[in-house]
């Protein structure tokens, strides 16, 4: 019940409360479980500044994919401009692209650089024109792209499911939550990166450049999301309803 009040799924919480002893006491037993919850998490370790390479993210639209290096976003108004801003500041420089050849010509230019990030256009997951776009930009067989999926921590568990199965058509090397700054609970997005087993690689926590964003941390993660339900629970129990629920603050 503690689980599921996290927002983890019940299917995902009956399983794992079922290796926990009955005669266990429940504080000791609670602690057990959150920590198998940490365990069955995986996380990418900072790979993308860690290892470098060549690194696209993928993701519905407005989940805040364009803080990236090289777009090829062709269908927003502004998208090029906003991300060739960011560059100017930085050093960094920003190319677009329009389909594979572009991309593999871009990526030959940039193979000496130790990183390189491709901004996709964001649609919904049922727009045909995304597996279009997605074939196209792994043609190019030459390059190994790995793929990060960036979701938003505010959507409903069934849309994340939906996303996620639709953007498994290519390749996931892992996984990027947004908006936890708006989010009530954390229990849903530890049960996608679980029931599918896609690690998670940064966390952000607003549009700050770049102070709201972490490298993920499985046992920070299941922390806060306690955190998170306890304040919620208290606040339910408290005299005062017109409390209002905390959203969730990042971790150190």
């Amino acid at each position: 019940d503690r689980l599921v009040g996290m927002g983890i799924d019940k299917e995902v919480a009956e399983q794992m409360a079922c290796f926990v002893p009955e005669d266990v006491p429940r504080q000791q037993g609670w602690k057990a479980l959150l920590t198998m919850v940490e365990d069955q998490m995986q996380t990418t370790n900072n790979e993308i500044l860690r290892q470098g390479g060549v690194y696209a993210l993928v993701g519905p639209t407005g989940v805040g994919k364009t803080t990236t290096v090289i777009t090829t976003d062709t269908y927003r108004i502004g998208a090029y401009e906003q991300l060739a801003t960011y560059g100017r500041i930085i050093g960094c420089g920003v190319k677009q692209v329009k389909d594979a050849n572009e991309l593999a010509e871009v990526l030959y230019h940039l193979r000496n650089k130790r990183l390189v990030l491709i901004d996709t256009a964001g649609m919904s997951q049922r727009d045909l024109r995304l597996t279009e776009q997605l074939n196209t930009l792994m043609r190019n067989q030459r390059v190994d792209i790995r793929n990060y999926l960036v979701l938003s921590a505010t959507a409903q568990i069934n849309v994340l499911q939906e996303t996620v199965r639709h953007f498994k058509k290519v390749q996931l090397s892992g996984c990027i939550f947004t908006k936890l700054d708006e989010s009530l609970s954390l229990g849903e997005i530890i049960s996608i990166a679980i029931q599918n087993r896609l690690p998670i690689g940064y966390l952000t926590n607003g549009q700050r450049v770049p102070e709201d964003i972490r490298v993920a941390n499985a046992e920070k993660l299941v922390k806060k999301a306690e955190q998170l339900y306890l304040k919620r629970t208290k606040v339910q129990h408290s005299r005062h309803q017109s409390v209002a629920s905390s959203t969730v603050e990042m971790y150190d």
